[in-house]
């Protein structure tokens, strides 16, 4: 009787350090560091900010698991970190069928869009992905612009210089080594006006895509059960204003 008892009482510190090493203590999330208005570094106090941070946030106040926020990490190492479960969440991902196999992606909660930038006065027809073939454009590096433009730029193999950051998306088209840029609407006009060359380029006028924007959770994060329980809380968010009020706080 008393080996059955000892093996009984191994056996269930055996399934407390499974249930413990599965439990998630930490939510540790990562987010671009220069997307207006949806996840930023605060160039004044070196903050994370955005509509993104604020709401993971208020996701970890609800479910009662602390949040952490690396803005540092360059965006292409993030995903890899996501990928292989050393980082737990995105704040703010694109969907696409490439990224199911790694990712768990909750509800949307903000809707992008995003358009192609020119020079002033070189602006050129575009209301359809075709008009972008023959030319060179930038893009920002591990960016997505949803599964219809990104199938379409690997079909059509356009010709798409990926770059690390806004400004060298600028100085390309400005030193005319490309004819265009793609960059998320909200965030490259925000970007332009700090800079002062909101009247050097401009952004035509018809989207390249019109994407929903989700959080991602790493399939091998101890984490990825919260999905249904986060999913509940950004839906009440959208029923009861708490994400309007957010979204507002940064759009207006």
């Amino acid at each position: 009787m008393k080996e059955i008892a000892l093996f009984c009482i191994l056996l269930s510190l055996c399934f407390a350090k499974i249930a413990d090493a599965q439990e998630c203590k930490v939510l540790r999330s990562g987010g671009a560091s220069n997307w207006y208005p949806v996840s930023y570094i605060n160039q004044q106090t070196l903050e994370a900010e955005g509509i993104a941070v604020d709401l993971v946030r208020f996701v970890g106040e609800k479910l009662a698991v602390p949040v952490t926020v690396d803005m540092k990490t360059p965006w292409k190492r993030k995903l890899v970190y996501l990928a292989r479960g050393d980082l737990d969440l995105s704040v703010a991902i694109y969907r696409t069928q490439e990224r199911e196999e790694w990712y768990l992606y909750t509800s949307s909660y903000f809707v992008n869009e995003s358009r192609v930038f020119v020079l002033k006065g070189k602006e050129f027809h575009f209301e359809q992905l075709d008009d972008l073939v023959g030319r060179i454009g930038g893009i920002p590096n591990g960016g997505s612009f949803g599964d219809e433009f990104d199938t379409f730029a690997k079909n059509k193999a356009l010709n798409l210089q990926g770059v690390e950051s806004k400004m060298q998306l600028i100085k390309m088209l400005l030193l005319r080594r490309t004819d265009y840029f793609i960059q998320d609407y909200l965030d490259a006009m925000m970007y332009l006006r700090l800079q002062g060359l909101q009247d050097d380029v401009v952004g035509l006028p018809t989207p390249i895509s019109t994407v929903e924007v989700h959080f991602a959770l790493s399939r091998k994060s101890p984490c990825a059960y919260l999905v249904p329980q986060i999913n509940e809380i950004i839906i009440k968010a959208k029923q009861d204003g708490t994400l309007q009020s957010i979204i507002d706080k940064y759009e207006n």
